[in-house]
């Protein structure tokens, strides 16, 4: 059964990811029913934590953003744990992080901050702060001969992490977009690993940045 703060860090990630957050896309990616996502959103309306804007989608208030926020810098402040000092791959602790980070108190996580020597992003790439000044773009909003190093990659669908590694796509990678399939067909793209070809829907889950840190208006 997913709980509060499950739904607030996924509506933070999904936010940050660019997408628009709906208790449809919320069931969706916490794989439960429709009906458990509404009545969950219904409870954190009411206590304050998010607001629901005209068309469905869900905002979240400043007491929402600061819970999910604690939520998410502990989330991935494991994975450093994970990656840099116990040797796990980038792209197989986004599941075992959630598995340990509400057993985190607040002086655990400092701790933890502090042995890392308080890292700027998980090994997706995203930021333990809480704001991002990077510019960033989906990779597949791209067009031919654009491109830019990988600044983060949605654990979303965690389960094409390890194929994207495999054809040499990661967080830090140069990429450059080579063609484009007409009728949105695939994209090919290039990287030190050599040529690969990503449907849309996986580009989008890649964020690529043109390397300067501001944020785009």
């Amino acid at each position: 059964m997913r709980g509060v703060e499950d739904y607030l860090e996924e509506i933070k990630r999904l936010e940050e990811d660019g997408e628009r957050t709906t208790a449809t896309v919320l069931a969706r990616t916490l794989e439960v029913s429709l009906p458990s996502a509404s009545e969950m959103l219904k409870r954190l309306r009411s206590e304050g934590y998010l607001v629901r804007e005209k068309g469905g989608a869900i905002v979240l208030t400043p007491e929402g953003r600061r819970l999910a926020h604690t939520i998410l810098r502990r989330h991935r402040l494991v994975e450093c744990l994970l990656v840099d000092l116990l040797g796990m791959a980038w792209y197989e602790v986004h599941s075992e992080a959630h598995r340990i980070e509400h057993a985190i108190s607040a002086r655990v996580e400092e701790a933890m901050a502090k042995a890392l020597d308080y890292p700027d992003y998980c090994p997706h790439g995203h930021p333990i702060c809480p704001i991002d000044l990077r510019r960033t773009r989906k990779l597949s909003e791209l067009t031919p001969g654009e491109g830019g190093e990988i600044a983060q990659i949605s654990e979303v669908k965690e389960d094409v992490l390890p194929y994207l590694d495999q054809l040499g796509i990661r967080p830090g990678v140069s990429v450059t977009v080579k063609d484009i399939a007409p009728l949105e067909g695939p994209m090919t793209v290039e990287t030190d690993a050599g040529s690969a070809s990503l449907g849309r829907e996986l580009a989008a889950l890649i964020h690529v940045t043109d390397g300067s840190s501001d944020p785009l208006p």
